[in-house]
């Protein structure tokens, strides 16, 4: 119950999350949640392809900053 309620006050609240959902929407795509929503679905492409290359040559997958 303890460890629960520690790794509760660790991880942020969902206000706060959402707050740095919509300043990133506002500031870095001038409120278009259309684009915000496709750079997500992208960067998934982008590592679900890093996956498959990696498992096919053995190499380790190196995350994307």
């Amino acid at each position: 119950m303890l460890e629960r309620c520690l790794s509760e006050e660790k991880s942020p609240s969902v206000d706060v999350r959402l707050v740095r959902v919509v300043r990133m929407i506002v500031e870095e795509y001038d409120g278009d949640v259309g684009a915000f929503v496709e750079s997500i679905r992208g960067r998934e492409r982008i590592e679900r392809g890093d996956e498959d290359e990696a498992e096919s040559t053995n190499e380790p997958v190196l995350p994307h900053p």
